[in-house]
C-alpha cells in the first residue's frame, strides 16, 4: 500500500501547507483575532512572491529549457517582482495622492504575467488546427466579455453612463483580463511543449483564479464599492499567488528529474468554448428571471439555451466519434499505433509512481502472407478480425490490445503486481489459438508472442518495445505454430568481437 504523500512532490507539499495556514491567518484576522485582515493578506501574497521567483529565477537560468520557455520564466519573475514590490509602491502612489495605487501596481502584475505566457511555447500544430484553436480560444474571450458585462463593466456603465472617462475607468481590469484568458485559453486548447505542460496547467488554474478574484473586483467597482477590497477578493489573489509559485517549483522539479519522454495526449482545455456558451446562456437566463416576464426576452433566452444545447450536444459526439476515429483502428476496433504508444507512456509513468509493474506484449501472426497469397486479401482482413477477437476475450481491462498495422499486435499492460501476470496473459493468448471458418475454409490462427516487463521506473518505452520484439522473434524462430517467449539478456545482440 502507497502512501498517497509519495506521489505528491515535497515542494508541493510544502506548498499547500502554507497555504493552509495562510487561510487559518486569514480567517483569524478577518473574525479580528490577530493583525488587520488587508496586512496578512497582502504578507501572504509577498511570502507567495518571493517563493515563486527564487523558483522562476532558477527555471529562467536553466540552459536545457528552450529559450522562448527561459524568456516566460523571466517575465514571470517580472510579474513576482512587481507583486513583492507593491506594499511599497503602493505605499509612495498614495503618498503621491495617487487614489489608484492598488490598481496601478495589480494591472502592471497581470500585463507581465500576460507577455510571459504569451511566450510559453506551444505544440506545434498545421494553419487549420492553429486557426481553430485561435477560433475556440475566440469562443472562451466572448464568453468573458458576457460575464464581464453582466457582473461588473455593464453595471458601471449603467450607473455613471457611457462616456471616454467611464470607459478608461472602468474598462482596465476587463481589458488586461480578457487578453489574459484569451492567452491562457489558446495555450490549454493548443497544448504545450512537453517540457511545460504541468506547469502552464498550475498557471492556467491561476490566471482563471485571478480573474475570478478581478470579477469580484469589478462587481465592487460597479456598484459603488471600489474603495473596498473584499474577502473573497484577497482570497483569489492568494490562491493565484500560491498557483505561479506551485508552477515555478514544478517547472524546476521537472528538470531535476530530467526530460520527459513526449506523449500524445488530449488537450486539457478542450471544453473550455462549450463551457464558455453554456455560461453565456445561464446569464442570459438570469437575465430574463430578474426581468420577471417570459415575453419577448424570457422566451428567447429559453429556447435559445435549448437550441444551443443540442447544437452543443451534437458537436460533442460528432467530437468524440472523431477522436475515437483517430485513436482506432477501422477494420478490428482496436487501438491503434498512436494509442498503444500514448497508453505505454502513461502506464509506465503511473506505475513507477505507484510501484507497480508495467508490461508490453508484441504480437506477430504466423502464416498470414500465405492466407492473403491463396484467399485474398478480403479473407485475410477476415483473419484479422477473428484474431482481434481473441485478443478481446483475453486481455482483461485495464489492458490495452492494439493493431499495430499489417499483421503485427501489441498489448500495454499496467497496474501489475508481478511479471507472471503478463505470462499468464500470453498464455491465454496462445492457449485461445485454434481454427476458424474463412470463406466455408478452416485456418489455423497463429502468432508469435514476445513479452517484456518493467519494474517501476526501469525502462522507457521504447525500451520495454525493443525488448517484447526480440522475444517476439525468439517465439518465431521457435516454429510456425503459437509460440510465446519472455524478454531476457541473451537475447541482446553482442557487441561484434574486437580483431
Amino acid at each position: 500500500m502507497h502512501s498517497w504523500t509519495k506521489r505528491v512532490p515535497p515542494v508541493h507539499l510544502a506548498l499547500g501547507v502554507l497555504y493552509v495556514a495562510v487561510l487559518i491567518l486569514s480567517t483569524a484576522a478577518l473574525h479580528g483575532e490577530s493583525a488587520p485582515y488587508e496586512q496578512v493578506a497582502e504578507g501572504a501574497r509577498v511570502v507567495f512572491g518571493l517563493i515563486g521567483m527564487v523558483y522562476a529565477i532558477r527555471a529562467a537560468r536553466q540552459p536545457a529549457l528552450l529559450p522562448r520557455l527561459r524568456q516566460a520564466w523571466r517575465a514571470i519573475t517580472v510579474s513576482l517582482a512587481v507583486l513583492i514590490a507593491s506594499p511599497l509602491v503602493v505605499g509612495g502612489l498614495k503618498a503621491a495622492g495617487i487614489t489608484a495605487a492598488d490598481d496601478v501596481t495589480h494591472v502592471a502584475f497581470v500585463i507581465a504575467l500576460l507577455v510571459a505566457l504569451q511566450r510559453f511555447p506551444l505544440a506545434p500544430m498545421n494553419s487549420r488546427d492553429r486557426l481553430k484553436a485561435a477560433l475556440d480560444a475566440g469562443t472562451v474571450l466572448a464568453g468573458g466579455v458576457v460575464l464581464l458585462w453582466y457582473v461588473s463593466f455593464g453595471p458601471y456603465v449603467d450607473a455613471h453612463g457611457l462616456s471616454p472617462t467611464v470607459v478608461v475607468a472602468a474598462g482596465v481590469y476587463p481589458l488586461v483580463d480578457l487578453a489574459l484568458l484569451f492567452i491562457i485559453a489558446r495555450a490549454l486548447l493548443r497544448g504545450s511543449d512537453p517540457s511545460a505542460t504541468r506547469p502552464l496547467r498550475l498557471l492556467a488554474a491561476g490566471t482563471l483564479v485571478l480573474f475570478a478574484g478581478d470579477g469580484v473586483h469589478g462587481y465592487l467597482h460597479g456598484h459603488g464599492q471600489i474603495e473596498m477590497h473584499s474577502p473573497w477578493q484577497f482570497f483569489c489573489w492568494i490562491t493565484t499567488d500560491a498557483l505561479l509559485a506551485a508552477a515555478a517549483a514544478e517547472q524546476c522539479r521537472a528538470i531535476s528529474a530530467g526530460p520527459r519522454e513526449a506523449r500524445a495526449e488530449v488537450s486539457g482545455g478542450r471544453h473550455l468554448p462549450f463551457a464558455a456558451v453554456a455560461m453565456a446562456h445561464a446569464l442570459m437566463l438570469i437575465a430574463a428571471v430578474h426581468e420577471d416576464t417570459l415575453y419577448p426576452w424570457g422566451g428567447l433566452a429559453i429556447g435559445g439555451t435549448v437550441l444551443s444545447a443540442l447544437v452543443l450536444f451534437r458537436q460533442t459526439l460528432v467530437q468524440r466519434e472523431s477522436d475515437e476515429r483517430a485513436l482506432t483502428d477501422s477494420l478490428t476496433g482496436l487501438a491503434n499505433r498512436a494509442r498503444f504508444r500514448a497508453t505505454s507512456y502513461r502506464n509506465l509513468a503511473r506505475n513507477a509512481r505507484s510501484g507497480r509493474w508495467s508490461a508490453v506484449l508484441v504480437i506477430d501472426m504466423n502464416g498470414f502472407k500465405e492466407v492473403n497469397d491463396t484467399l485474398g486479401h478480403k479473407s485475410g482482413d477476415l483473419v484479422l478480425v477473428e484474431f482481434a477477437e481473441v485478443l478481446k476475450r483475453c486481455v482483461p481491462a485495464p489492458g490495452l490490445p492494439c493493431r499495430m498495422g499489417g499483421d503485427e499486435f501489441s498489448v500495454a499492460l499496467t497496474d501489475l503486481d508481478h511479471p507472471s501476470q503478463a505470462y499468464d496473459i500470453a498464455g491465454r493468448i496462445a492457449a485461445e489459438m485454434g481454427p476458424v471458418a474463412i470463406d466455408n475454409q478452416l485456418i489455423q490462427l497463429a502468432a508469435s508472442i514476445g513479452v517484456a516487463v518493467s519494474a517501476p521506473g526501469e525502462l522507457t518505452h521504447d525500451e520495454i518495445v525493443h525488448r517484447a520484439d526480440l522475444a517476439m522473434y525468439r517465439a518465431k524462430a521457435l516454429g510456425p505454430q503459437t509460440r510465446w517467449a519472455v524478454w531476457q539478456e541473451s537475447l541482446e545482440p553482442q557487441p561484434a568481437a574486437a580483431a
